[in-house]
């Protein structure tokens, strides 16, 4: 990648572990399979879900090899109908929720009737690609074809196979058993018992997230994402993880809050093409609001700050939420209305969605003073269990725009440092600030000051550029742009995200 020139010393450290992110992230393929069949609806999507369109390089194809820099930490997780045959259809197919690999959509690997010998086969194919390992999605049922079989049998059975193949991570969306507390509850008891090595996420019932692997947030429409996103965070990270139980919050796409949070990703944007092969836009990543598809390198960021900092159990007792609420609104105009949500709206509606302001997971609220015109950017921290502390600015949506109010903003993180623990005294940066101030212990007269891209392997020496007191930090928001902007890849349009440490 192009490196912008620097006047700062680079020095030999690097502040990113050369370690496999731990969290449970992946990327998931529903986005490509309907950027592959150009929005054709789900049995497209689901047509489509095929080793050439994963390892072959058909147009929209080739999706093992999106995220060259980030795969290593991410597993790929096919979406729905991977155990379906082309032209199944939902809710008639015999063998939806089967869990086998359909032959027609996967012959290079099913050779035979043995399903794990296929299921470890494509998982190798996977991680020789760069990849973490495999993941899949899951419909929360008996199959129809296997509607006989003892219901504990049959998920022993699936469950020994994803966890024998080396499979990572089930992702257990819907089905005919899907709004069923005991049946999903059910489901994770026995992941424990037959597959020690995969991850387990649930969807839907929120009084599931203290007894669960993980807890995705659950989809949300692009120009709303990050009020709904954080919406429905207010209501998740209320709960305790029960003990022996992970107890993870996953918020899907939206990645810095993921990485402020301490929260798991599933990445659904993609760089195939800002439109669709048959040239329509693409309905899912609106070209005129954020421009996810020009924002890849918030992903590597992300899973490269999940190195030091992994998603953590949900602790609603040391978790304050903001009562304070942030209104965002989007103009729906009739001559873009097909390219701006996959949810519909009429011609001249104003969307309107809100959530609070601010969130601190174990650590008292930011402060931020609003910008010239009175407006603020949401701000969410946390501190993780090993030590480290991260924060992140969000976006706004305001009328026809999506902009980042550039405001002061202040974190006290005085009572956060763990002494002992191997990431106290780090700190994630991400998104645009004005200024930010920090509150530590660590800050202290006479300390070096380094800060590195989350995409460098190298740090550099900043501590001519910030302002130092014993207790504080102030860091200028030109230098946190600079720097967490440093290794950005050509074109693209990503916010800043940085590690820095004070030594």
């Amino acid at each position: 990648m192009a490196q912008k020139k620097l006047q700062f010393p680079t020095t030999a450290r690097n502040l990113v572990p050369n370690t496999i992110n731990s969290s449970p992230d992946y990327f998931c393929t529903w986005q490509v399979q309907l950027y592959r069949c150009n929005n054709a609806g789900p049995q497209g999507q689901r047509d489509c879900l095929t080793e050439d369109s994963i390892f072959g390089n058909p147009v929209g194809g080739g999706w093992a090899n999106l995220y060259p820099d980030a795969r290593k930490d991410l597993i790929f997780l096919m979406d729905d109908s991977w155990d379906v045959p082309i032209g199944g259809l939902k809710d008639q197919a015999p063998e939806y929720g089967s869990l086998i690999l359909a032959k027609d959509k996967f012959p290079s690997f099913v050779k035979d009737d043995n399903n794990e010998k296929a299921m470890a086969l494509l998982n190798e194919k996977i991680k020789q690609v760069g990849w973490r390992g495999m993941g899949g999605w899951v419909c929360v049922q008996q199959a129809p074809m296997f509607a006989h079989e003892d219901i504990g049998k049959y998920w022993e059975n699936r469950l020994r196979w994803a966890d024998n193949a080396g499979w990572l991570y089930w992702k257990m969306d819907w089905g005919n058993d899907c709004k069923s507390y005991s049946y999903r509850r059910m489901l994770t008891e026995m992941r424990h018992r037959f597959a020690p090595h995969l991850c387990m996420e649930q969807a839907m019932l929120p009084d599931l997230i203290p007894y669960a692997d993980s807890f995705r947030t659950y989809d949300v429409f692009t120009l709303m994402g990050i009020p709904c996103t954080l919406e429905k965070l207010n209501v998740d990270l209320r709960y305790d993880a029960a003990p022996g139980y992970l107890g993870l919050i996953n918020c899907m796409d939206e990645v810095y809050i993921a990485a402020a949070l301490g929260c798991a990703i599933d990445v659904t944007r993609h760089n195939l093409g800002t439109r669709l092969p048959d040239g329509r836009p693409d309905p899912s990543f609106p070209d005129l609001h954020r421009r996810l598809k020009t924002r890849m390198d918030e992903v590597t960021r992300t899973v490269r700050w999940h190195r030091i900092a992994p998603a953590f159990p949900v602790n609603g007792s040391e978790t304050q939420i903001d009562d304070q609420r942030l209104y965002d609104t989007w103009l729906v105009e009739d001559y873009l209305q097909e390219i701006e949500a996959w949810w519909k709206f009429r011609d001249g509606d104003l969307i309107k969605r809100d959530a609070p302001a601010r969130f601190g997971r174990g650590l008292p609220l930011p402060q931020v003073s609003p910008d010239e015109n009175g407006v603020v950017p949401y701000v969410v921290a946390s501190r993780h269990p090993q030590g480290a502390v991260s924060i992140a600015t969000l976006g706004r949506s305001m009328h026809r725009r999506f902009v980042t109010p550039v405001c002061d903003v202040a974190l006290d993180a005085s009572a956060a440092s763990h002494p002992g623990q191997p990431y106290d005294g780090y700190f994630g940066i991400f998104g645009e600030y004005k200024s930010l101030t920090i509150l530590t212990p660590h800050a202290q007269i006479g300390k070096r000051i380094l800060m590195q891209d989350l995409l460098s392997d190298h740090a550099l020496d900043v501590t001519e550029q910030v302002t130092l007191e014993n207790g504080k930090i102030t860091i200028p928001g030109s230098l946190i742009h600079q720097i967490g902007t440093h290794c950005a890849h050509p074109g693209d349009n990503s916010d800043p995200g940085l590690i820095l440490v004070l030594e």
